[in-house]
Protein backbone atom coordinates (compact mmCIF):
# COMPACT_ATOMS: atom_id res chain seq x y z
CA UNK A 1 0.00 0.00 0.00
CA UNK A 2 1.51 3.36 -0.73
CA UNK A 3 1.79 6.21 1.87
CA UNK A 4 -1.10 8.18 -0.14
CA UNK A 5 -3.02 4.85 0.31
CA UNK A 6 -2.44 5.14 3.84
CA UNK A 7 -3.55 7.73 4.56
CA UNK A 8 -6.55 8.20 2.72
CA UNK A 9 -7.56 4.28 3.69
CA UNK A 10 -9.13 5.85 7.36
CA UNK A 11 -11.16 8.58 5.41
CA UNK A 12 -12.85 5.53 3.38
CA UNK A 13 -14.34 4.26 6.28
CA UNK A 14 -15.34 7.04 7.98
CA UNK A 15 -17.05 8.18 4.98
CA UNK A 16 -18.89 4.91 4.52
CA UNK A 17 -20.15 5.17 8.17
CA UNK A 18 -21.31 8.26 8.09
CA UNK A 19 -22.95 7.60 4.26
CA UNK A 20 -24.76 4.20 6.20
CA UNK A 21 -25.92 6.36 8.89
CA UNK A 22 -27.63 9.15 7.44
CA UNK A 23 -30.67 7.40 6.18
CA UNK A 24 -31.05 5.32 9.74
CA UNK A 25 -30.52 8.99 11.37
CA UNK A 26 -33.20 10.55 9.34
CA UNK A 27 -35.54 7.31 9.95
CA UNK A 28 -34.85 7.28 13.68
CA UNK A 29 -35.73 11.51 14.24
CA UNK A 30 -39.48 10.83 14.69
CA UNK A 31 -39.03 8.92 17.50
CA UNK A 32 -36.15 10.73 19.06
CA UNK A 33 -38.68 13.69 18.86
CA UNK A 34 -41.23 11.51 20.79
CA UNK A 35 -39.04 10.77 23.82
CA UNK A 36 -37.99 14.56 23.78
CA UNK A 37 -41.88 15.57 23.76
CA UNK A 38 -42.95 12.86 26.07
CA UNK A 39 -40.22 13.45 28.57
CA UNK A 40 -41.39 17.31 28.73
CA UNK A 41 -45.05 16.51 28.90
CA UNK A 42 -44.66 14.52 31.85
CA UNK A 43 -43.28 14.40 35.43
CA UNK A 44 -39.92 13.11 34.90
CA UNK A 45 -39.21 16.39 32.88
CA UNK A 46 -37.16 17.53 29.94
CA UNK A 47 -33.95 17.20 31.38
CA UNK A 48 -34.30 13.62 32.37
CA UNK A 49 -35.67 12.83 28.36
CA UNK A 50 -32.33 14.17 27.21
CA UNK A 51 -30.28 12.91 29.81
CA UNK A 52 -31.51 9.24 29.21
CA UNK A 53 -30.65 9.55 25.50
CA UNK A 54 -27.13 10.08 26.40
CA UNK A 55 -26.94 7.31 29.02
CA UNK A 56 -29.80 4.58 27.77
CA UNK A 57 -29.10 5.64 23.65
CA UNK A 58 -32.03 3.50 23.25
CA UNK A 59 -36.26 4.27 22.47
CA UNK A 60 -38.00 1.23 23.92
CA UNK A 61 -35.75 1.33 27.56
CA UNK A 62 -36.38 5.30 27.29
CA UNK A 63 -40.28 5.61 26.90
CA UNK A 64 -40.21 2.82 29.38
CA UNK A 65 -38.08 4.67 31.40
CA UNK A 66 -40.01 7.62 31.47
CA UNK A 67 -43.49 6.55 31.51
CA UNK A 68 -42.51 4.48 34.67
CA UNK A 69 -40.59 7.65 35.94
CA UNK A 70 -43.96 9.53 35.45
CA UNK A 71 -45.99 6.67 37.46
CA UNK A 72 -44.16 7.07 40.14
CA UNK A 73 -42.70 4.04 40.07
CA UNK A 74 -39.04 3.27 41.86
CA UNK A 75 -35.38 3.54 41.16
CA UNK A 76 -35.24 -0.07 41.31
CA UNK A 77 -38.34 -1.19 39.26
CA UNK A 78 -37.14 0.84 36.57
CA UNK A 79 -33.26 -0.21 36.32
CA UNK A 80 -35.08 -3.44 36.43
CA UNK A 81 -37.28 -2.99 33.41
CA UNK A 82 -35.07 -1.12 31.40
CA UNK A 83 -32.88 -3.91 31.75
CA UNK A 84 -35.29 -6.41 30.76
CA UNK A 85 -35.93 -4.36 27.84
CA UNK A 86 -32.84 -4.17 27.29
CA UNK A 87 -31.93 -8.26 26.98
CA UNK A 88 -31.85 -8.12 23.50
CA UNK A 89 -28.13 -6.51 23.11
CA UNK A 90 -27.05 -9.74 25.04
CA UNK A 91 -27.43 -11.10 21.94
CA UNK A 92 -25.94 -8.41 19.54
CA UNK A 93 -22.77 -8.42 22.23
CA UNK A 94 -22.01 -12.12 21.83
CA UNK A 95 -22.54 -11.70 17.91
CA UNK A 96 -19.88 -8.55 17.97
CA UNK A 97 -17.72 -9.89 20.22
CA UNK A 98 -15.12 -11.44 17.58
CA UNK A 99 -14.70 -7.96 16.08
CA UNK A 100 -14.40 -6.45 19.73
CA UNK A 101 -11.79 -9.16 20.75
CA UNK A 102 -8.40 -7.19 19.19
CA UNK A 103 -9.36 -4.25 19.92
CA UNK A 104 -7.47 -1.99 22.82
CA UNK A 105 -8.81 -1.65 26.09
CA UNK A 106 -9.78 1.51 26.08
CA UNK A 107 -12.30 0.50 22.56
CA UNK A 108 -13.70 -2.32 24.75
CA UNK A 109 -14.72 -0.35 27.85
CA UNK A 110 -16.27 2.65 25.97
CA UNK A 111 -17.39 1.52 22.15
CA UNK A 112 -20.21 -1.06 24.10
CA UNK A 113 -22.56 1.98 24.88
CA UNK A 114 -22.74 2.41 21.11
CA UNK A 115 -24.07 -0.98 21.23
CA UNK A 116 -28.02 -0.42 19.81
CA UNK A 117 -30.04 -2.17 17.17
CA UNK A 118 -29.01 0.40 14.45
CA UNK A 119 -25.66 0.48 15.07
CA UNK A 120 -25.83 -3.50 14.92
CA UNK A 121 -28.07 -3.37 11.97
CA UNK A 122 -25.24 -0.99 10.31
CA UNK A 123 -21.76 -3.34 10.95
CA UNK A 124 -24.05 -6.76 10.59
CA UNK A 125 -24.85 -5.40 6.99
CA UNK A 126 -21.08 -5.00 6.18
CA UNK A 127 -18.41 -8.10 5.20
CA UNK A 128 -15.73 -5.57 4.84
CA UNK A 129 -14.69 -4.76 8.49
CA UNK A 130 -12.30 -7.59 9.42
CA UNK A 131 -9.99 -5.78 9.91
CA UNK A 132 -9.87 -4.14 13.73
CA UNK A 133 -8.45 -0.94 13.02
CA UNK A 134 -10.97 -0.55 10.14
CA UNK A 135 -14.00 -1.44 12.03
CA UNK A 136 -12.86 0.88 15.11
CA UNK A 137 -13.09 3.74 12.58
CA UNK A 138 -16.45 2.76 11.26
CA UNK A 139 -17.97 1.65 14.48
CA UNK A 140 -16.73 5.16 16.43
CA UNK A 141 -18.12 6.95 13.17
CA UNK A 142 -21.70 5.23 13.30
CA UNK A 143 -21.76 5.28 17.50
CA UNK A 144 -20.68 8.81 17.85
CA UNK A 145 -22.37 10.28 14.81
CA UNK A 146 -25.72 8.28 15.75
CA UNK A 147 -25.62 9.39 19.36
CA UNK A 148 -25.04 13.39 18.77
CA UNK A 149 -28.19 12.57 16.47
CA UNK A 150 -30.41 11.37 18.96
CA UNK A 151 -29.38 13.61 21.89
CA UNK A 152 -30.10 16.51 19.61
CA UNK A 153 -33.37 14.95 17.79
CA UNK A 154 -34.49 14.60 21.53
CA UNK A 155 -33.63 17.92 23.08
CA UNK A 156 -35.31 19.31 20.05
CA UNK A 157 -38.83 17.18 20.68
CA UNK A 158 -38.03 19.06 24.23
CA UNK A 159 -38.18 22.36 22.92
CA UNK A 160 -41.03 21.80 20.49
CA UNK A 161 -43.00 19.77 22.93
CA UNK A 162 -45.58 22.87 23.84
CA UNK A 163 -46.17 23.24 19.68
CA UNK A 164 -45.60 19.72 18.58
CA UNK A 165 -48.75 17.51 18.44
CA UNK A 166 -48.07 14.21 20.61
CA UNK A 167 -49.83 12.13 18.46
CA UNK A 168 -48.42 12.89 14.78
CA UNK A 169 -45.08 12.03 16.76
CA UNK A 170 -46.48 8.74 17.66
CA UNK A 171 -47.95 8.35 14.81
CA UNK A 172 -45.02 8.26 12.29
CA UNK A 173 -42.62 7.16 14.89
CA UNK A 174 -42.93 3.39 14.62
CA UNK A 175 -42.68 2.67 11.07
CA UNK A 176 -39.99 5.33 10.81
CA UNK A 177 -37.39 3.61 13.19
CA UNK A 178 -38.54 0.21 11.32
CA UNK A 179 -37.30 1.42 8.12
CA UNK A 180 -34.04 3.30 9.83
CA UNK A 181 -33.43 -0.58 10.74
CA UNK A 182 -34.05 -1.95 7.65
CA UNK A 183 -32.20 -0.57 5.37
CA UNK A 184 -28.46 -1.55 6.31
CA UNK A 185 -29.62 -4.48 5.76
CA UNK A 186 -31.23 -4.12 2.34
CA UNK A 187 -27.80 -4.83 0.47
CA UNK A 188 -27.46 -8.58 1.01
CA UNK A 189 -29.93 -11.84 0.51
CA UNK A 190 -29.92 -12.47 4.48
CA UNK A 191 -30.90 -8.66 4.91
CA UNK A 192 -33.81 -8.92 2.57
CA UNK A 193 -35.19 -12.03 4.78
CA UNK A 194 -34.49 -10.62 7.66
CA UNK A 195 -36.58 -7.36 6.22
CA UNK A 196 -39.68 -9.78 4.93
CA UNK A 197 -39.98 -11.69 8.49
CA UNK A 198 -39.38 -8.30 10.36
CA UNK A 199 -42.04 -7.20 7.92
CA UNK A 200 -45.15 -9.95 8.85
CA UNK A 201 -44.13 -9.92 12.66
CA UNK A 202 -44.50 -5.93 12.96
CA UNK A 203 -47.92 -6.48 11.14
CA UNK A 204 -48.49 -9.12 13.28
CA UNK A 205 -47.80 -7.58 16.91
CA UNK A 206 -49.00 -4.53 15.29
CA UNK A 207 -51.67 -4.55 18.43
CA UNK A 208 -49.90 -4.89 20.89
CA UNK A 209 -49.29 -1.93 23.72
CA UNK A 210 -45.85 0.15 24.56
CA UNK A 211 -44.44 -0.56 21.52
CA UNK A 212 -43.73 -3.95 21.93
CA UNK A 213 -45.00 -4.84 18.47
CA UNK A 214 -42.08 -2.66 16.97
CA UNK A 215 -39.53 -4.21 19.65
CA UNK A 216 -40.47 -7.53 18.03
CA UNK A 217 -40.61 -6.93 14.79
CA UNK A 218 -36.81 -5.58 15.11
CA UNK A 219 -35.64 -8.42 16.99
CA UNK A 220 -37.32 -11.06 14.64
CA UNK A 221 -35.11 -9.31 12.09
CA UNK A 222 -31.85 -8.87 13.66
CA UNK A 223 -31.94 -12.95 14.39
CA UNK A 224 -33.34 -13.72 11.17
CA UNK A 225 -29.94 -11.61 9.30
CA UNK A 226 -28.03 -13.49 11.82
CA UNK A 227 -29.37 -16.87 11.38
CA UNK A 228 -29.37 -16.31 7.81
CA UNK A 229 -25.58 -14.87 8.04
CA UNK A 230 -24.68 -18.04 9.89
CA UNK A 231 -25.70 -20.73 7.30
CA UNK A 232 -24.34 -18.85 4.39
CA UNK A 233 -21.48 -18.60 5.86
CA UNK A 234 -21.42 -22.30 6.49
CA UNK A 235 -22.33 -23.05 3.01
CA UNK A 236 -19.76 -24.51 1.08
CA UNK A 237 -18.82 -21.99 -1.79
Amino acid sequence: MSITERHTAPRGEIATAVRDLAPVALGLAPFALLIGVTGARSAAGAGTAVLSSVLLLGGSAQLTALTLLAGGASAGAVVATVALVNARFLLYAAALEPRFRDQPTWFRWLAPHFVVDPTYAMVAGRADLEDPARFRRYWLTAGGGLAAAWVAMTALGAVLAPVLPASAALTVAAPAMFLAMLVPHLRARAGRLAAVVAAVVAVLAAGLPDGLGLLAAITAGVVTATVAESLTDRSPS
